[in-house]
């Protein structure tokens, strides 16, 4: 049984494409439950008389996607879980694509999609991904031509919570979404904690998904888009508590150069960009939350496969135009040259 999982803010523009897609998978979800952030747009009217069959929870607050799909889960009754972006249009077979995938090992605990661009759906946005031992995603495939792509063969490192199947019993016992992240770094949190459990992650490179707007004030999409100041908070203060949640202490300590470095030259792009500020209690806030964090480290009891095993060193992947040339493409360089020659030196002593 598939339960999907759909989260919802103020998205009733893009539930006019992502339900209706849904519904007509062949088949289609054994159950649908829309988990809706309290929108004041009308979407949980809409969806309640267009589409008598999804189920509607309204969580009473924005309380971000991460939360959202947590409470969805919590709420459904199938052994798999498909969780979904209100702003993601599944193309015909995509869900029996994922299906198929899940179903070649047991081992398999998550299913990502390949998600296509908005404007053109000859390029890859989303696909699979390396977990970075700074915590974050080095993509692949990132606004790459499908005629280019490359598909992994096996598991990969990581994966994009925009569209996935998950196996019931291994999204719970690795804690399932974190609720304190809100937004930003809660796909590497749980892409980590599979992994350190034991579970593979694979891509589906023929489940085929649209990849519509983003969450308004905080996706990123041109190189000349405004960075909202909540972004920068979260992402250094998600950063810092996903590392704290799943790092071993040893890949800590022994990263902490290329940890510092990275913390040091994001908070100048935030200056550059307006937003020292939120980026300055985003670190601030990861700090006050050290103790809950260490609370959280319980999960390592049931680690299976070290750091070494499951992080990267590869270089990062940045925005399109972000830092192409100039001195912002050589102090990126740098940056990635100093994290690699770290993870090569200590990788062997991690755990």
């Amino acid at each position: 049984m598939i339960s999907a999982v759909v989260i919802n803010w103020n998205g009733r523009a893009h539930l006019e494409r992502c339900l209706p897609a849904l519904l007509a998978q062949e088949p289609p979800p054994d159950e649908v439950v829309l988990v809706d952030n309290h929108s004041s747009d009308g979407s949980r009217e809409y969806c309640a008389e267009h589409f008598p069959s999804v189920r509607i929870l309204d969580t009473g607050a924005n309380l971000g996607p991460a939360e959202a799909r947590d409470r969805g889960a919590r709420a459904v009754r199938g052994e798999t879980l498909l969780f979904l972006d209100n702003d993601v249009e599944l193309l015909p077979g995509a869900l029996a694509e994922l299906r198929g995938v899940l179903d070649e090992d047991r081992r398999i605990g998550m299913v990502q999609a390949r998600s296509l661009c908005e404007g053109d759906n000859a390029v890859v946005h989303y696909d699979h991904s390396d977990l970075h031992f700074l915590g974050t995603l080095v993509l692949h495939n990132w606004f790459r031509p499908r005629s280019e792509v490359t598909d992994p063969d096996g598991p990969v490192g990581a994966v994009i919570a925009l569209c996935l199947l998950v196996r019931r019993r291994a999204y719970f016992a690795a804690g399932g979404f974190d609720r304190r992240l809100f937004i930003l770094y809660e796909d590497n949190d749980l892409s980590w904690r599979m992994r350190m459990h034991g579970w593979q992650l694979r891509l589906a490179p023929r489940a085929l998904v649209r990849h519509f707007a983003g969450t308004a004030g905080l996706s990123f999409r041109s190189p000349d888009a405004k960075y909202a100041g909540r972004r920068f908070y979260l992402h250094c203060r998600n950063r810092w508590l996903v590392l704290l949640r799943n790092a071993q202490l040893r890949t800590l300590i022994l990263t902490a150069p290329s940890q510092l470095l990275y913390a040091l030259v994001y908070t100048l792009f935030a200056a550059s960009r307006g937003g020292l500020l939120p980026a300055l209690r985003g670190h601030g806030a990861a700090l006050l939350a050290v103790p809950s964090r260490l609370w959280m480290r319980r999960i390592q009891r049931r680690r299976k496969v070290g750091d070494r095993d499951l992080l990267s060193g590869d270089p990062m992947t940045p925005n399109p135009g972000l830092a192409d040339r100039g001195a912002k493409a050589w102090l990126r360089c740098f940056v990635d040259g100093f994290c690699a020659l770290n993870w090569k030196l200590v990788r062997g002593l991690c755990g």
